[in-house]
């Protein structure tokens, strides 16, 4: 214990927040008066209209998602997004962005979709008095800063990435350049998914374990991998197989409708909740159907189309349905060109953000390990 500070259960920091509603993510709209916050990545989901379901604010809270493990520091009113969003409000011994760093520094080992606020609820949060807390926010808040600054760096260039896409495709459901016009199945030599048996997954082991976590907008994470034995392996890779170049897709879940090409060089396994295209490389280039995937149109229609009650998902005969206008292959290696040379400054960026990454875990881990 250090010196001056006393620990309690996360529970006896805590004060109770009443939530009127909570909304589905079918009813989020894209604009309004009230922001949404649900368990997503997204730090805003969504917006709503209605007065009466916001959640009022007398100081800032921490949002936990119970299915995701995603934590939120939010300081202005909100509407409470779906299931699975735990609010925590620290009473007055405890600063609230203290709270926050302390939570996204918990060890919580993923429990696949299952509730995970039942091992937060375990967790003894040291209690410094209040201006030590202040210290140790400043300190982690400057870090988290470059952190943040670098992050902006890479959704500008997805932003720009997205922008190449619409000046050469034009919109593609629309399709403004008339091409012709063939379901995503029928540009794929295999279109499939991974285990639909959730495998005995551990730090450690013989090859890597992806699944939708790892799958971000910004590229594929291995920062949270977990791995299989050789024998879960070579029978989950036996129907699904991962080779460099492929199109990894999040079908199922609250991240459902991100695209990523395949850049790792080894093999991996692969759970249902990502589909893996392999394409025909004589019409379509992966780079060319992420972006289109990835497109703002084609993202929320995919969303639109999500079926299912505990988990949402989008089918495999829903995903190969998929209308794709088809430009010629030298405009869409064209486009995948300009992609990769923006993937490369991404690279410089992730690299960045790896370095401080590790110095801000290594100063959370110095206080709240």
């Amino acid at each position: 214990m250090k010196r001056n500070w006393e620990y309690k259960n996360i529970e006896e920091c805590l004060e109770k927040v009443t939530v009127v509603s909570k909304l589905q993510t079918k009813d989020f709209l894209p604009k309004g008066k009230f922001p949404i916050v649900s368990q997503e990545v997204d730090y805003i989901s969504g917006y709503w209209n209605n007065d009466s379901d916001v959640v009022r604010l007398l100081h800032p809270v921490v949002v936990f998602g119970d299915h995701s493990r995603v934590v939120k520091y939010i300081d202005f009113d909100f509407v409470v997004g779906a299931d699975g969003v735990k609010i925590l409000s620290p009473k007055d011994f405890l600063n609230p962005k203290f709270l926050y760093y302390f939570v996204k520094s918990a060890d919580i080992p993923s429990l696949g979709y299952s509730r995970h606020y039942k091992l937060l609820r375990e967790k003894d949060v040291p209690v410094p008095p209040l201006e030590e807390q202040s210290r140790i926010v400043a300190e982690l808040d400057l870090l988290t800063g470059i952190i943040d600054k670098r992050n902006a760096q890479l959704k500008e260039l997805d932003n720009l990435a997205q922008a190449i896409f619409y000046d050469m495709f034009g919109d593609p459901i629309e399709n403004p350049k008339r091409w012709d016009v063939k379901n995503l199945g029928d540009l794929c030599v295999k279109l499939t998914d991974g285990t639909h048996n959730s495998p005995i997954n551990t730090l450690s082991g013989d090859y890597p374990y992806i699944t939708a976590k790892n799958i971000r907008k910004n590229g594929i994470d291995l920062s949270d991998l977990t791995y299989v034995t050789k024998e879960i392996h070579q029978e989950i890779y036996s129907r699904c197989n991962p080779e460099y170049g492929d199109v990894l897709y999040i079908k199922d879940g609250i991240t459902t409708g991100i695209a990523q090409v395949n850049v790792l060089d080894f093999e991996f396994s692969l759970l249902s909740s990502v589909a893996l295209l392999k394409l025909d490389k004589a019409v379509a280039n992966p780079y060319f159907i992420t972006g289109f995937l990835n497109s703002d149109s084609v993202y929320k229609a995919a969303r639109s189309n999500m079926g299912g009650a505990a988990i949402t998902r989008l089918t495999l005969t829903k995903l190969k349905s998929f209308r794709v206008a088809v430009p010629p292959l030298a405009l869409q290696q064209s486009f995948a060109e300009k992609i990769q040379s923006i993937e490369k400054q991404k690279e410089t960026i992730r690299a960045s953000i790896a370095d401080t990454q590790k110095l801000l875990d290594y100063t959370m881990d110095k206080y709240f390990g």
